[in-house]
């Protein structure tokens, strides 16, 4: 009985032992559990710094697969994507990736000391997205008043990228955005009247993809843009954007009473302006010969 204790102990310790080891990561595991970490941009740039083209290649794609990009960090993936792809002879890719990184960068021009093997790929990308029917992209017009207002969006998406807009505003410096979704092209969203004393309304507008990256924006969460109110009523005033009665006093301006008046005060004035700087006629001279009648005939 004691011998056969022996034999089970042993054998559950070596169990343990056993799998105790196994669950302390080897080397190679450690490796593969850190490439397998979520990427960053500044990785992939890092590497491309160090020109070291297949890695700096390999994260900034699987960046591009990731969710929830701003728009900053989709267009430098992408630059590193379709510059490491034409440098290791990926050419359609390069095409590809070139052709996207415009989409979200209309602006954007290759470095052409990179030479004919990056600009190649380039050109051909940058014609292909002159023959787009619009030019993709977004903008946002405020037009807001103290008592509220509204942003008008329009989405500009000939390749079909964008699933959905994202519209944040705030009447405060800092602090939560009220953030409303709205369908891609043109859209407009109610501004709430902004509190006791603000003027300035901070908004973004973002275009985001399936995976809820920005392909485009007009300003961010971070770095908004900017309207300030035009003079307006105040919910609940006299106005009839309020909704409220309208006094019966208001400016004497608007008594039709102080215009009656004021038109005949100016006519009286024009026509003693009329008189007064009417020039005088030339003095006349006559001498009178009083004729006195006796009946009908001058008296003698």
């Amino acid at each position: 009985m004691r011998k056969l204790r022996r034999v089970v102990l042993s054998v559950l310790l070596g169990v343990s032992a056993t799998s105790a080891a196994s669950a302390q990561p080897k080397g190679k595991d450690r490796a593969a559990r850190a490439a397998e970490a979520p990427a960053d941009v500044e990785t992939a740039e890092q590497l491309y710094a160090k020109l070291d083209y297949d890695k700096a290649n390999e994260v900034a794609e699987r960046v591009t697969k990731q969710r929830n990009l701003s728009h900053d960090q989709l267009v430098r993936a992408y630059r590193i994507l379709a510059v490491t792809d034409a440098i290791l002879d990926k050419e359609d890719q390069a095409r590809e990736a070139f052709l996207q990184l415009l989409v979200f960068d209309p602006e954007y021009t290759v470095d052409t000391n990179l030479g004919p093997k990056v600009s190649a790929p380039f050109i051909e990308a940058r014609g292909q997205f002159r023959s787009l029917p619009s030019k993709p992209g977004m903008e946002v017009v405020a037009n807001v008043r103290a008592d509220g207002g509204q942003l008008r969006v329009t989405t500009r998406d000939p390749t079909r990228i964008a699933k959905k807009v994202s519209v944040g505003y705030r009447w405060t410096s800092s602090g939560e955005y009220t953030v409303t979704t709205v369908g891609v092209g043109e859209a407009s969203v109610e501004v709430a009247p902004a509190t006791a004393g603000r003027t300035r309304l901070d908004f973004y507008a973002l275009a985001l993809d399936e995976r809820d990256n920005a392909v485009f924006e007009a300003g961010n969460p971070q770095v908004p843009k900017s309207a300030f109110a035009e003079a307006g009523a105040r919910p609940g005033g006299g106005g009839a954007a309020g909704g409220g009665n309208e006094k019966s006093g208001g400016s004497v301006f608007s008594s039709p009473v102080f215009w009656i008046i004021a038109g005949a005060v100016v006519a009286g004035g024009g026509t003693a302006a009329f008189f007064a700087f009417r020039p005088e006629d030339p003095a006349t001279r006559a001498s009178l010969s009083p004729q006195i009648r006796c009946g009908a005939e001058l008296c003698k």
